[in-house]
Protein backbone atom coordinates (compact mmCIF):
# COMPACT_ATOMS: atom_id res chain seq x y z
CA UNK A 1 0.00 0.00 0.00
CA UNK A 2 1.25 3.51 -0.74
CA UNK A 3 0.02 7.09 -0.59
CA UNK A 4 0.61 9.47 -3.49
CA UNK A 5 0.57 13.23 -2.90
CA UNK A 6 -1.25 14.77 -5.88
CA UNK A 7 -1.20 18.21 -7.47
CA UNK A 8 -3.37 19.76 -10.17
CA UNK A 9 -6.79 18.62 -8.93
CA UNK A 10 -9.46 21.31 -8.92
CA UNK A 11 -12.65 19.38 -8.20
CA UNK A 12 -14.10 15.97 -7.39
CA UNK A 13 -14.27 14.97 -11.05
CA UNK A 14 -10.45 15.31 -11.16
CA UNK A 15 -10.28 12.79 -8.32
CA UNK A 16 -12.59 10.48 -10.27
CA UNK A 17 -10.35 10.76 -13.35
CA UNK A 18 -7.20 9.85 -11.38
CA UNK A 19 -8.98 7.01 -9.62
CA UNK A 20 -10.12 5.57 -12.95
CA UNK A 21 -6.60 5.83 -14.41
CA UNK A 22 -5.08 3.97 -11.45
CA UNK A 23 -7.78 1.28 -11.35
CA UNK A 24 -7.06 0.40 -14.99
CA UNK A 25 -3.54 -0.78 -14.09
CA UNK A 26 -3.01 -4.54 -13.75
CA UNK A 27 -2.19 -5.44 -10.15
CA UNK A 28 -4.00 -2.51 -8.55
CA UNK A 29 -6.44 -3.93 -5.99
CA UNK A 30 -8.01 -0.83 -4.47
CA UNK A 31 -7.77 2.93 -5.04
CA UNK A 32 -9.17 5.85 -3.10
CA UNK A 33 -8.44 9.39 -4.30
CA UNK A 34 -9.35 12.13 -1.86
CA UNK A 35 -9.79 15.57 -3.36
CA UNK A 36 -9.82 17.32 0.01
CA UNK A 37 -6.44 16.00 1.18
CA UNK A 38 -5.05 15.72 -2.38
CA UNK A 39 -3.86 12.17 -1.78
CA UNK A 40 -4.36 8.80 -3.43
CA UNK A 41 -4.25 5.64 -1.30
CA UNK A 42 -3.40 2.65 -3.49
CA UNK A 43 -3.31 -1.04 -2.59
CA UNK A 44 -1.44 -3.00 -5.26
CA UNK A 45 0.48 -6.19 -6.03
CA UNK A 46 4.19 -5.22 -6.29
CA UNK A 47 4.77 -8.26 -8.48
CA UNK A 48 2.56 -6.77 -11.19
CA UNK A 49 2.90 -3.02 -10.82
CA UNK A 50 5.32 -0.61 -9.13
CA UNK A 51 5.18 2.85 -7.63
CA UNK A 52 6.62 4.42 -10.80
CA UNK A 53 3.82 2.81 -12.82
CA UNK A 54 1.29 4.41 -10.50
CA UNK A 55 2.98 7.81 -10.88
CA UNK A 56 3.04 7.35 -14.65
CA UNK A 57 -0.71 6.64 -14.73
CA UNK A 58 -1.42 9.81 -12.75
CA UNK A 59 0.79 11.89 -15.08
CA UNK A 60 -0.81 10.35 -18.18
CA UNK A 61 -4.18 11.48 -16.80
CA UNK A 62 -2.88 15.07 -16.73
CA UNK A 63 -1.91 15.45 -13.07
CA UNK A 64 1.30 15.32 -11.06
CA UNK A 65 2.67 13.46 -8.04
CA UNK A 66 4.77 15.26 -5.43
CA UNK A 67 7.64 13.29 -3.88
CA UNK A 68 8.27 14.24 -0.22
CA UNK A 69 10.34 12.59 2.46
CA UNK A 70 10.13 14.78 5.55
CA UNK A 71 7.32 14.43 8.07
CA UNK A 72 6.43 18.10 7.79
CA UNK A 73 6.05 17.86 4.02
CA UNK A 74 4.08 14.65 4.43
CA UNK A 75 1.45 16.45 6.51
CA UNK A 76 1.04 18.89 3.62
CA UNK A 77 1.39 21.81 6.03
CA UNK A 78 3.92 23.87 4.08
CA UNK A 79 2.33 23.24 0.70
CA UNK A 80 -1.20 23.85 1.97
CA UNK A 81 -0.17 27.20 3.44
CA UNK A 82 1.53 28.18 0.17
CA UNK A 83 -1.55 27.21 -1.81
CA UNK A 84 -3.79 29.14 0.55
CA UNK A 85 -1.65 32.27 0.14
CA UNK A 86 -1.61 31.91 -3.65
CA UNK A 87 -5.38 31.38 -3.72
CA UNK A 88 -5.93 34.43 -1.51
CA UNK A 89 -3.68 36.58 -3.69
CA UNK A 90 -5.51 35.50 -6.86
CA UNK A 91 -8.89 36.29 -5.28
CA UNK A 92 -7.70 39.72 -4.08
CA UNK A 93 -6.29 40.67 -7.48
CA UNK A 94 -9.43 39.46 -9.26
CA UNK A 95 -11.75 41.45 -7.00
CA UNK A 96 -9.60 44.58 -7.13
CA UNK A 97 -10.38 44.75 -10.86
CA UNK A 98 -13.89 43.28 -10.74
CA UNK A 99 -15.25 45.74 -8.17
CA UNK A 100 -14.71 48.71 -10.55
CA UNK A 101 -16.46 46.66 -13.25
CA UNK A 102 -19.47 46.22 -10.95
CA UNK A 103 -19.49 49.93 -10.09
CA UNK A 104 -19.51 50.77 -13.82
CA UNK A 105 -22.27 48.22 -14.55
CA UNK A 106 -24.73 49.47 -11.91
CA UNK A 107 -25.69 52.79 -13.60
CA UNK A 108 -25.95 50.98 -16.95
CA UNK A 109 -28.14 48.22 -15.47
CA UNK A 110 -30.63 50.54 -13.74
CA UNK A 111 -30.61 53.08 -16.54
CA UNK A 112 -29.33 56.01 -14.52
CA UNK A 113 -26.64 57.12 -16.93
CA UNK A 114 -24.50 56.11 -19.89
CA UNK A 115 -20.86 55.55 -18.96
CA UNK A 116 -18.50 56.95 -21.64
CA UNK A 117 -16.49 54.18 -23.30
CA UNK A 118 -18.46 51.54 -21.39
CA UNK A 119 -18.06 48.77 -24.02
CA UNK A 120 -14.28 49.24 -24.20
CA UNK A 121 -13.92 49.48 -20.41
CA UNK A 122 -15.71 46.15 -19.92
CA UNK A 123 -13.29 44.35 -22.25
CA UNK A 124 -10.13 46.10 -21.04
CA UNK A 125 -10.92 45.46 -17.34
CA UNK A 126 -12.16 41.87 -17.77
CA UNK A 127 -9.17 40.70 -19.83
CA UNK A 128 -6.53 40.99 -17.03
CA UNK A 129 -8.81 39.13 -14.59
CA UNK A 130 -9.13 36.16 -16.95
CA UNK A 131 -5.54 36.24 -18.22
CA UNK A 132 -3.98 36.88 -14.79
CA UNK A 133 -5.60 35.27 -11.72
CA UNK A 134 -7.81 33.13 -13.96
CA UNK A 135 -4.90 31.67 -15.95
CA UNK A 136 -4.56 28.63 -13.65
CA UNK A 137 -8.25 27.83 -14.02
CA UNK A 138 -8.03 27.98 -17.81
CA UNK A 139 -4.86 25.84 -17.76
CA UNK A 140 -6.56 23.21 -15.63
CA UNK A 141 -9.62 23.16 -17.89
CA UNK A 142 -7.57 22.77 -21.09
CA UNK A 143 -5.45 20.01 -19.51
CA UNK A 144 -8.64 18.20 -18.50
CA UNK A 145 -10.09 18.44 -22.02
CA UNK A 146 -6.82 17.24 -23.59
CA UNK A 147 -7.15 14.03 -21.58
CA UNK A 148 -10.76 13.47 -22.58
CA UNK A 149 -12.37 14.52 -19.30
CA UNK A 150 -14.24 17.58 -18.08
CA UNK A 151 -13.61 18.98 -14.60
CA UNK A 152 -15.35 21.87 -12.86
CA UNK A 153 -12.86 24.33 -14.31
CA UNK A 154 -14.24 23.48 -17.76
CA UNK A 155 -17.57 24.99 -16.70
CA UNK A 156 -15.83 28.12 -15.42
CA UNK A 157 -13.78 28.42 -18.62
CA UNK A 158 -16.82 28.01 -20.86
CA UNK A 159 -18.99 30.35 -18.76
CA UNK A 160 -16.47 33.14 -18.32
CA UNK A 161 -15.05 32.70 -21.83
CA UNK A 162 -18.44 32.80 -23.52
CA UNK A 163 -19.36 35.90 -21.54
CA UNK A 164 -16.07 37.62 -22.36
CA UNK A 165 -16.07 37.04 -26.14
CA UNK A 166 -19.36 38.91 -26.43
CA UNK A 167 -17.32 42.08 -25.69
CA UNK A 168 -14.95 41.84 -28.69
CA UNK A 169 -17.88 40.78 -30.92
CA UNK A 170 -19.84 43.80 -29.75
CA UNK A 171 -16.91 46.11 -30.48
CA UNK A 172 -16.54 44.50 -33.93
CA UNK A 173 -20.09 45.60 -34.80
CA UNK A 174 -21.99 42.37 -34.24
CA UNK A 175 -25.45 42.70 -32.72
CA UNK A 176 -24.45 41.08 -29.40
CA UNK A 177 -24.81 42.50 -25.90
CA UNK A 178 -21.47 43.07 -24.13
CA UNK A 179 -21.19 40.59 -21.20
CA UNK A 180 -17.37 40.81 -20.87
CA UNK A 181 -17.65 42.24 -17.35
CA UNK A 182 -19.81 39.28 -16.32
CA UNK A 183 -16.92 36.98 -17.35
CA UNK A 184 -14.65 38.76 -14.85
CA UNK A 185 -17.30 38.46 -12.13
CA UNK A 186 -17.66 34.73 -12.78
CA UNK A 187 -13.90 34.27 -12.37
CA UNK A 188 -13.72 36.43 -9.22
CA UNK A 189 -16.45 34.42 -7.50
CA UNK A 190 -14.83 31.17 -8.61
CA UNK A 191 -11.42 32.21 -7.24
CA UNK A 192 -13.07 33.22 -3.95
CA UNK A 193 -14.48 29.70 -3.68
CA UNK A 194 -11.02 28.26 -4.40
CA UNK A 195 -9.59 30.38 -1.58
CA UNK A 196 -12.23 29.14 0.88
CA UNK A 197 -11.37 25.53 -0.06
CA UNK A 198 -7.63 26.16 0.33
CA UNK A 199 -8.20 27.81 3.70
CA UNK A 200 -10.17 24.79 4.94
CA UNK A 201 -7.35 22.46 3.88
CA UNK A 202 -4.78 24.66 5.61
CA UNK A 203 -6.70 24.54 8.89
CA UNK A 204 -6.94 20.76 8.79
CA UNK A 205 -3.22 20.47 8.04
CA UNK A 206 -2.39 22.73 10.98
CA UNK A 207 -4.40 20.45 13.26
CA UNK A 208 -2.26 17.50 12.16
CA UNK A 209 0.92 19.50 12.64
CA UNK A 210 -0.14 20.27 16.23
CA UNK A 211 -0.18 16.53 16.86
CA UNK A 212 3.35 16.24 15.49
CA UNK A 213 4.48 19.14 17.67
CA UNK A 214 3.81 16.96 20.72
CA UNK A 215 7.00 15.04 19.89
CA UNK A 216 10.22 15.68 21.78
CA UNK A 217 12.72 17.72 19.75
CA UNK A 218 15.89 16.19 21.21
CA UNK A 219 16.99 13.02 22.98
CA UNK A 220 19.78 12.30 25.45
CA UNK A 221 21.42 9.07 24.24
CA UNK A 222 24.33 7.06 25.62
CA UNK A 223 27.08 6.64 23.01
CA UNK A 224 30.65 5.64 23.70
CA UNK A 225 29.89 5.60 27.42
CA UNK A 226 28.87 9.27 27.39
CA UNK A 227 25.51 11.04 27.24
CA UNK A 228 24.95 13.10 24.09
CA UNK A 229 22.00 15.33 23.24
CA UNK A 230 20.96 14.71 19.63
CA UNK A 231 17.93 15.64 17.49
CA UNK A 232 15.20 13.04 17.91
CA UNK A 233 15.45 12.24 14.17
CA UNK A 234 18.95 10.83 14.78
CA UNK A 235 17.82 8.29 17.39
CA UNK A 236 18.27 4.72 16.13
CA UNK A 237 16.50 1.54 17.20
CA UNK A 238 18.52 0.08 20.08
CA UNK A 239 19.87 3.44 21.33
CA UNK A 240 19.80 3.88 25.12
CA UNK A 241 18.04 7.14 26.05
CA UNK A 242 18.31 8.82 29.45
CA UNK A 243 15.08 10.58 30.43
CA UNK A 244 15.15 12.91 33.43
CA UNK A 245 12.15 13.98 35.54
CA UNK A 246 9.95 16.48 33.68
CA UNK A 247 11.25 15.51 30.23
CA UNK A 248 9.34 13.96 27.34
CA UNK A 249 10.28 10.40 26.41
CA UNK A 250 11.78 10.95 22.93
CA UNK A 251 10.44 7.84 21.18
CA UNK A 252 8.74 4.52 21.88
CA UNK A 253 10.90 2.16 23.88
CA UNK A 254 11.43 -0.27 26.75
CA UNK A 255 12.60 0.70 30.23
CA UNK A 256 15.90 -1.07 31.02
CA UNK A 257 16.69 0.76 34.25
CA UNK A 258 14.88 2.98 36.74
CA UNK A 259 11.36 3.43 38.06
CA UNK A 260 9.08 6.44 37.62
CA UNK A 261 5.53 7.68 37.22
CA UNK A 262 4.81 8.57 33.58
CA UNK A 263 2.03 10.90 32.40
CA UNK A 264 0.53 9.01 29.43
CA UNK A 265 -2.60 11.16 29.16
CA UNK A 266 -1.76 12.25 25.59
CA UNK A 267 -2.01 8.61 24.52
CA UNK A 268 -4.56 7.06 26.87
CA UNK A 269 -6.62 10.00 28.15
CA UNK A 270 -5.91 8.77 31.68
CA UNK A 271 -4.60 11.78 33.56
CA UNK A 272 -3.31 9.83 36.59
CA UNK A 273 0.36 8.91 35.96
CA UNK A 274 1.24 5.22 35.69
CA UNK A 275 4.31 3.56 37.21
CA UNK A 276 6.86 2.35 34.66
CA UNK A 277 9.87 0.23 35.62
CA UNK A 278 12.34 -2.22 34.11
CA UNK A 279 10.72 -4.31 31.36
CA UNK A 280 7.78 -1.95 30.80
CA UNK A 281 7.08 -0.31 27.44
CA UNK A 282 6.83 3.48 27.24
CA UNK A 283 5.33 5.73 24.57
CA UNK A 284 7.18 8.55 22.83
CA UNK A 285 6.05 12.11 23.73
CA UNK A 286 4.68 11.01 27.14
CA UNK A 287 6.15 12.82 30.16
CA UNK A 288 8.43 11.30 32.77
CA UNK A 289 7.40 12.84 36.10
CA UNK A 290 9.59 11.50 38.88
CA UNK A 291 12.64 9.23 38.62
CA UNK A 292 15.37 8.95 36.00
CA UNK A 293 14.64 6.30 33.35
CA UNK A 294 16.94 4.55 30.91
CA UNK A 295 14.93 3.57 27.86
CA UNK A 296 15.99 1.43 24.89
CA UNK A 297 14.45 2.81 21.67
CA UNK A 298 12.25 0.17 19.99
CA UNK A 299 10.34 2.22 17.40
CA UNK A 300 11.36 5.40 15.62
CA UNK A 301 10.05 7.76 12.94
CA UNK A 302 6.91 6.59 11.17
CA UNK A 303 6.61 3.48 13.37
CA UNK A 304 6.05 5.33 16.66
CA UNK A 305 2.69 5.48 18.40
CA UNK A 306 2.32 9.21 17.75
CA UNK A 307 3.15 8.87 14.04
CA UNK A 308 0.56 6.11 13.77
CA UNK A 309 -2.00 8.40 15.42
CA UNK A 310 -1.18 11.13 12.87
CA UNK A 311 -1.48 8.60 10.06
CA UNK A 312 -4.83 7.43 11.45
CA UNK A 313 -6.16 11.00 11.49
CA UNK A 314 -4.98 11.55 7.90
CA UNK A 315 -6.57 8.29 6.79
CA UNK A 316 -9.83 9.32 8.47
CA UNK A 317 -9.69 12.62 6.58
CA UNK A 318 -9.15 10.78 3.33
CA UNK A 319 -11.51 7.87 3.92
CA UNK A 320 -14.64 7.35 1.88
CA UNK A 321 -17.93 7.66 3.75
CA UNK A 322 -20.98 5.81 2.36
CA UNK A 323 -22.70 9.04 1.25
CA UNK A 324 -19.61 9.93 -0.78
CA UNK A 325 -20.26 7.01 -3.10
CA UNK A 326 -23.50 8.69 -4.14
CA UNK A 327 -21.79 12.08 -4.49
CA UNK A 328 -19.03 10.57 -6.65
CA UNK A 329 -21.51 8.88 -8.97
CA UNK A 330 -23.37 12.15 -9.49
CA UNK A 331 -20.15 14.15 -9.90
CA UNK A 332 -18.85 11.80 -12.61
CA UNK A 333 -21.73 12.83 -14.88
CA UNK A 334 -22.16 16.36 -13.56
CA UNK A 335 -19.95 18.43 -15.87
CA UNK A 336 -21.02 16.80 -19.17
CA UNK A 337 -24.67 17.09 -18.07
CA UNK A 338 -24.34 20.79 -17.27
CA UNK A 339 -22.56 21.50 -20.58
CA UNK A 340 -25.36 19.70 -22.45
CA UNK A 341 -28.04 21.59 -20.51
CA UNK A 342 -26.29 24.87 -21.27
CA UNK A 343 -26.08 24.04 -24.99
CA UNK A 344 -29.75 22.95 -24.96
CA UNK A 345 -30.73 26.24 -23.29
CA UNK A 346 -28.88 28.22 -25.97
CA UNK A 347 -30.51 26.17 -28.74
CA UNK A 348 -34.04 26.56 -27.32
CA UNK A 349 -33.63 30.31 -27.04
CA UNK A 350 -32.53 30.47 -30.68
CA UNK A 351 -35.34 28.15 -31.87
CA UNK A 352 -38.21 29.58 -29.79
CA UNK A 353 -37.26 33.23 -29.08
CA UNK A 354 -40.84 34.45 -28.80
CA UNK A 355 -41.76 32.06 -25.99
CA UNK A 356 -38.72 32.86 -23.88
CA UNK A 357 -38.87 36.60 -24.58
CA UNK A 358 -42.44 36.70 -23.25
CA UNK A 359 -41.21 35.03 -20.03
CA UNK A 360 -38.40 37.60 -19.82
CA UNK A 361 -40.85 40.49 -20.20
CA UNK A 362 -43.01 39.01 -17.43
CA UNK A 363 -40.16 38.95 -14.89
CA UNK A 364 -38.58 42.30 -15.80
CA UNK A 365 -40.83 44.38 -13.46
CA UNK A 366 -39.30 42.43 -10.54
CA UNK A 367 -35.82 41.74 -11.93
CA UNK A 368 -35.02 45.07 -13.58
CA UNK A 369 -31.46 44.05 -14.48
CA UNK A 370 -32.71 41.32 -16.87
CA UNK A 371 -32.03 42.50 -20.47
CA UNK A 372 -35.00 43.96 -22.34
CA UNK A 373 -35.79 41.67 -25.34
CA UNK A 374 -36.85 44.74 -27.30
CA UNK A 375 -33.35 46.23 -26.96
CA UNK A 376 -31.12 43.13 -27.11
CA UNK A 377 -30.67 40.63 -29.92
CA UNK A 378 -31.92 37.07 -29.63
CA UNK A 379 -28.38 35.66 -29.73
CA UNK A 380 -27.37 37.92 -26.81
CA UNK A 381 -30.26 36.60 -24.75
CA UNK A 382 -29.44 33.02 -25.75
CA UNK A 383 -25.81 33.48 -24.66
CA UNK A 384 -26.96 35.13 -21.42
CA UNK A 385 -29.21 32.14 -20.59
CA UNK A 386 -26.63 29.50 -21.60
CA UNK A 387 -23.88 31.13 -19.54
CA UNK A 388 -26.25 31.44 -16.56
CA UNK A 389 -26.87 27.67 -16.59
CA UNK A 390 -23.12 26.94 -16.51
CA UNK A 391 -22.27 29.54 -13.91
CA UNK A 392 -25.01 28.64 -11.45
CA UNK A 393 -23.71 25.06 -11.39
CA UNK A 394 -20.21 26.11 -10.27
CA UNK A 395 -18.47 25.28 -8.10
CA UNK A 396 -19.88 21.80 -7.57
CA UNK A 397 -21.00 21.97 -3.96
CA UNK A 398 -22.03 18.32 -4.05
CA UNK A 399 -18.56 17.15 -5.06
CA UNK A 400 -16.76 19.39 -2.58
CA UNK A 401 -19.02 19.22 0.46
CA UNK A 402 -18.49 15.63 1.60
CA UNK A 403 -14.67 15.39 1.44
CA UNK A 404 -14.19 18.93 2.73
CA UNK A 405 -16.56 18.43 5.67
CA UNK A 406 -14.83 15.15 6.52
CA UNK A 407 -11.37 16.71 6.34
CA UNK A 408 -12.21 19.80 8.40
CA UNK A 409 -14.29 17.88 10.94
CA UNK A 410 -11.64 15.26 11.67
CA UNK A 411 -8.90 17.93 11.67
CA UNK A 412 -10.73 20.11 14.18
CA UNK A 413 -11.48 17.02 16.25
CA UNK A 414 -7.78 16.17 16.40
CA UNK A 415 -7.04 19.76 17.45
CA UNK A 416 -9.50 19.32 20.35
CA UNK A 417 -8.04 15.94 21.35
CA UNK A 418 -10.78 13.85 19.69
CA UNK A 419 -9.40 11.25 17.28
CA UNK A 420 -11.78 9.74 14.74
CA UNK A 421 -10.65 6.45 13.28
CA UNK A 422 -12.67 6.44 10.03
CA UNK A 423 -14.94 8.60 7.94
CA UNK A 424 -17.66 5.97 8.20
CA UNK A 425 -17.72 6.58 11.97
CA UNK A 426 -18.50 10.25 11.35
CA UNK A 427 -21.52 9.37 9.25
CA UNK A 428 -22.64 6.81 11.87
CA UNK A 429 -22.65 9.55 14.52
CA UNK A 430 -26.00 10.81 13.24
CA UNK A 431 -27.56 7.65 14.76
CA UNK A 432 -25.91 8.01 18.20
CA UNK A 433 -28.42 8.19 21.06
CA UNK A 434 -26.21 7.48 24.11
CA UNK A 435 -22.92 9.12 25.13
CA UNK A 436 -20.79 7.14 27.60
CA UNK A 437 -18.02 8.98 29.46
CA UNK A 438 -14.95 7.64 31.17
CA UNK A 439 -14.71 9.22 34.62
CA UNK A 440 -11.10 9.78 35.66
CA UNK A 441 -9.46 12.60 33.73
CA UNK A 442 -12.50 13.05 31.49
CA UNK A 443 -15.29 14.21 33.77
CA UNK A 444 -12.88 14.68 36.68
CA UNK A 445 -9.57 16.46 37.09
CA UNK A 446 -7.63 13.24 37.53
CA UNK A 447 -6.05 14.49 40.79
CA UNK A 448 -7.55 12.66 43.83
CA UNK A 449 -8.14 14.47 47.12
CA UNK A 450 -8.91 13.27 50.67
CA UNK A 451 -12.56 14.18 51.18
CA UNK A 452 -13.49 12.22 54.34
CA UNK A 453 -11.75 11.00 57.51
CA UNK A 454 -13.64 8.65 59.81
CA UNK A 455 -11.81 7.48 62.95
CA UNK A 456 -12.27 4.68 65.43
CA UNK A 457 -13.29 5.65 68.92
CA UNK A 458 -10.59 7.64 70.74
CA UNK A 459 -8.43 8.24 67.64
CA UNK A 460 -7.89 11.93 66.66
CA UNK A 461 -8.18 12.80 62.96
CA UNK A 462 -4.68 14.31 62.91
CA UNK A 463 -3.19 11.12 64.34
CA UNK A 464 -4.95 9.00 61.69
CA UNK A 465 -3.74 11.28 58.87
CA UNK A 466 -0.18 11.64 60.24
CA UNK A 467 0.34 7.88 60.44
CA UNK A 468 -1.14 7.22 57.00
CA UNK A 469 0.86 10.03 55.36
CA UNK A 470 4.13 8.97 57.05
CA UNK A 471 3.84 5.59 55.34
CA UNK A 472 2.30 6.81 52.06
CA UNK A 473 5.10 9.34 51.42
CA UNK A 474 7.22 6.46 50.07
CA UNK A 475 4.56 5.25 47.67
CA UNK A 476 4.29 6.49 44.05
CA UNK A 477 0.57 5.72 43.83
CA UNK A 478 -1.67 8.75 43.00
CA UNK A 479 -3.92 7.95 46.00
CA UNK A 480 -0.85 8.01 48.25
CA UNK A 481 0.01 11.45 46.86
CA UNK A 482 -3.48 12.64 47.83
CA UNK A 483 -2.96 11.50 51.47
CA UNK A 484 0.47 13.18 51.70
CA UNK A 485 -0.94 16.40 50.19
CA UNK A 486 -3.71 16.43 52.81
CA UNK A 487 -1.10 16.13 55.60
CA UNK A 488 1.04 18.89 54.09
CA UNK A 489 -1.99 21.21 53.98
CA UNK A 490 -2.22 20.80 57.77
CA UNK A 491 1.55 21.46 58.17
CA UNK A 492 2.11 18.07 59.79
CA UNK A 493 5.61 16.78 60.50
CA UNK A 494 5.81 13.21 59.18
CA UNK A 495 7.77 10.34 60.72
CA UNK A 496 10.24 7.92 59.09
CA UNK A 497 8.80 4.40 58.72
CA UNK A 498 10.86 1.20 58.66
CA UNK A 499 10.46 -2.01 56.66
CA UNK A 500 8.33 -0.22 54.04
CA UNK A 501 6.64 -2.60 51.58
CA UNK A 502 4.20 -1.94 48.72
CA UNK A 503 1.64 -4.72 48.20
CA UNK A 504 0.51 -4.53 44.57
CA UNK A 505 -3.19 -3.79 44.21
CA UNK A 506 -3.79 -3.80 47.96
CA UNK A 507 -1.80 -1.05 49.71
CA UNK A 508 1.34 -0.61 51.78
CA UNK A 509 2.73 -1.69 55.15
CA UNK A 510 5.68 -0.96 57.37
CA UNK A 511 6.75 -0.17 60.94
CA UNK A 512 6.17 3.22 62.60
CA UNK A 513 6.97 4.00 66.26
CA UNK A 514 7.75 0.29 66.80
CA UNK A 515 4.23 -0.56 65.71
CA UNK A 516 3.11 -2.55 62.64
CA UNK A 517 1.22 -0.19 60.31
CA UNK A 518 -0.92 -1.09 57.27
CA UNK A 519 -2.74 1.27 54.88
CA UNK A 520 -4.92 -0.13 52.09
CA UNK A 521 -7.89 -2.23 51.06
CA UNK A 522 -10.02 -4.79 52.88
CA UNK A 523 -7.88 -7.52 51.29
CA UNK A 524 -4.74 -6.11 52.93
CA UNK A 525 -6.50 -5.83 56.27
CA UNK A 526 -7.56 -9.49 56.00
CA UNK A 527 -3.93 -10.46 55.34
CA UNK A 528 -2.88 -8.50 58.44
CA UNK A 529 -5.71 -10.01 60.58
CA UNK A 530 -7.13 -6.53 61.24
CA UNK A 531 -10.71 -6.34 62.54
CA UNK A 532 -12.48 -3.44 60.76
CA UNK A 533 -16.09 -4.55 61.36
CA UNK A 534 -16.94 -1.37 63.29
CA UNK A 535 -16.00 0.70 60.24
CA UNK A 536 -17.84 -1.43 57.65
CA UNK A 537 -20.98 0.73 57.61
CA UNK A 538 -18.91 3.90 57.11
CA UNK A 539 -16.85 2.23 54.38
CA UNK A 540 -20.01 1.14 52.55
CA UNK A 541 -21.53 4.62 52.84
CA UNK A 542 -18.39 6.29 51.41
CA UNK A 543 -18.22 3.80 48.54
CA UNK A 544 -21.87 4.44 47.74
CA UNK A 545 -20.90 8.12 47.37
CA UNK A 546 -18.23 7.18 44.83
CA UNK A 547 -15.28 7.45 47.22
CA UNK A 548 -12.24 5.17 47.11
CA UNK A 549 -11.68 3.99 50.71
CA UNK A 550 -8.34 3.39 52.40
CA UNK A 551 -8.30 1.67 55.79
CA UNK A 552 -5.54 2.64 58.25
CA UNK A 553 -4.53 0.05 60.88
CA UNK A 554 -1.83 -0.09 63.57
CA UNK A 555 -0.87 -2.99 65.79
CA UNK A 556 -3.66 -5.13 64.35
CA UNK A 557 -6.40 -2.57 65.13
CA UNK A 558 -8.26 -0.38 62.68
CA UNK A 559 -7.63 3.32 63.41
CA UNK A 560 -10.07 4.64 60.79
CA UNK A 561 -10.78 5.03 57.10
CA UNK A 562 -9.92 7.74 54.58
CA UNK A 563 -12.33 8.60 51.76
CA UNK A 564 -10.52 9.72 48.59
CA UNK A 565 -12.27 11.13 45.53
CA UNK A 566 -11.45 12.76 42.24
CA UNK A 567 -13.00 16.23 41.84
CA UNK A 568 -15.13 17.31 38.89
CA UNK A 569 -13.83 19.60 36.18
CA UNK A 570 -15.59 22.99 36.11
CA UNK A 571 -17.32 22.36 32.79
CA UNK A 572 -18.31 18.69 33.20
CA UNK A 573 -21.79 19.43 34.58
CA UNK A 574 -22.41 21.98 31.81
CA UNK A 575 -21.29 19.52 29.13
CA UNK A 576 -23.59 16.78 30.43
CA UNK A 577 -26.50 19.22 30.76
CA UNK A 578 -25.99 20.36 27.17
CA UNK A 579 -25.91 16.79 25.85
CA UNK A 580 -29.06 15.98 27.83
CA UNK A 581 -30.80 19.06 26.38
CA UNK A 582 -29.84 17.81 22.90
CA UNK A 583 -31.73 14.58 23.63
CA UNK A 584 -28.81 12.25 24.31
CA UNK A 585 -28.82 9.69 27.09
CA UNK A 586 -25.64 10.19 29.13
CA UNK A 587 -23.84 7.49 31.15
CA UNK A 588 -20.56 7.14 33.05
CA UNK A 589 -18.23 4.16 33.17
CA UNK A 590 -15.51 3.78 35.80
CA UNK A 591 -13.38 1.23 37.59
CA UNK A 592 -13.56 3.19 40.85
CA UNK A 593 -15.98 2.45 43.67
Amino acid sequence: QCTLSLTGMTCQSCAQTIQGALEELDGVREVHVNFATEEASVTYDPGSVGRQDLIGAVEDAGYEVEESESEEEETGEDESVRRMKRARWRAIVAWSITIPIILLMIPEMVGLADVPGYEWLMVLLALPVLAGPGRTTYGSALKSLRHGTANMDVLIMLGSGAAFVTGPFNLAGFEVFNYAGVGAMIMAFHLTGRYVEAKARGRASRAIRKLLEMEARTARVVRGGEQQEVPVDEVQVGDIMVVRPGEKIPTDGEVIDGRSAVDESMATGESIPVVREEGDEVIGATINQEGVLKVRATRIGKDTFLSQVVRMVKEAQGSRVPIQGFADRVTAYFVPTIVCLSALTFALWMLFPGTFQSITLAVRPVLRWVPNPAEVSTISLAIFAGVAVMVIACPCALGLATPTALMVGSGMGAHQGILIRSGEAIQAMKDVHTVVFDKTGTLTRGSPEVTDMITAEGIPEDDLLRRAASLERYSEHPLARAVVDAAEERDMSLDEPEDFEAVTGKGIRGTLDDERLAVGTRALMDEEDVDYADLEDDIGRLEDQGRTTTIVAAGGSALGVLGIADTLKEDSADAIAELTDMGFEVAMITGDN
